[in-house]
């Protein structure tokens, strides 16, 4: 191989890898689960169900997205089989680790976990009923005041368990820098990384289409509209 080739071989890109839409939804959701703790534990309770209106609108579009957003968006681009996980395990332990593009086939249950956990917890604070009726979840007057309470619960505990996710996710996201010199922030922040020029000019297009990005917001805020109008 002539010195030309070699590096032509070795020359890295900037490589999309997150449009900006899945970029203000992490970051977001982040502010607002954040958000959302300080106000429960600080009696901000009509701060906190603003909040989490918000929030449904949010969760309401990431699903959109996944459905028929960018390529590293989408579902069916990162949410494979056990048997793919295991390959991925093994490939990553196996030798020198090589990122792909988007999520991971195990990084993919951690997103799987954490939308299935705020989904509950979403669900659970809509339907809500607080000790003394003052403070419920704009769905509440659809349930008798039993029920309302043990959504409240479920609310409560639920979050402990997506606050364990949280940490799970934090503690992944530092092994991987650490251990694997693998950023996984920065392409969060900045939408791009560095990868090998043959990889990033193969790779499939990543970007958010605009049409599309209207419909999902369209889409989120009739869905946060009819919560408080039903």
């Amino acid at each position: 191989m002539t010195t030309s080739q070699t590096e032509t071989s070795q020359e890295v890109r900037s490589q999309k890898v997150w449009d900006w839409t899945i970029r203000v939804f992490h970051w977001s959701t982040v502010a607002l689960v954040a958000a959302m703790w300080w106000t429960a534990e600080n009696g901000k309770m009509q701060l906190h169900l603003q909040l989490g209106q918000i929030l449904v609108g949010v969760f309401v579009y990431r699903i959109y997205w996944g459905i028929f957003g960018s390529y590293t968006a989408r579902f069916t681009s990162f949410v494979k089989g056990p048997g793919a996980m295991f390959s991925y395990l093994k490939k990553m332990f196996s030798g020198p680790y090589k990122p792909g593009l988007g999520h991971n086939p195990v990084g993919a249950l951690s997103v799987i976990a954490l939308l299935i956990a705020l989904a509950v917890q979403l669900t659970a604070g809509l339907f809500a009923i607080d000790v003394n009726g003052l403070d419920s979840g704009p769905l509440s007057r659809h349930v008798d005041y039993d029920t309302g309470r043990w959504f409240a619960d479920l609310h409560e505990s639920t979050f402990n368990f997506l606050l364990a996710l949280i940490i799970l996710h934090v503690v992944a996201v530092t092994v991987y820098l650490i251990f694997f010199k693998t950023n996984l922030v920065r392409p969060m922040i900045t939408g791009s990384r560095k990868a090998p020029a043959a990889e990033a000019e193969t790779a499939p297009a990543v970007k958010a289409s605009l049409i599309k990005v209207v419909i999902g917001i369209v889409i989120s805020l009739a869905v946060v509209y009819l919560i408080g109008a039903v």
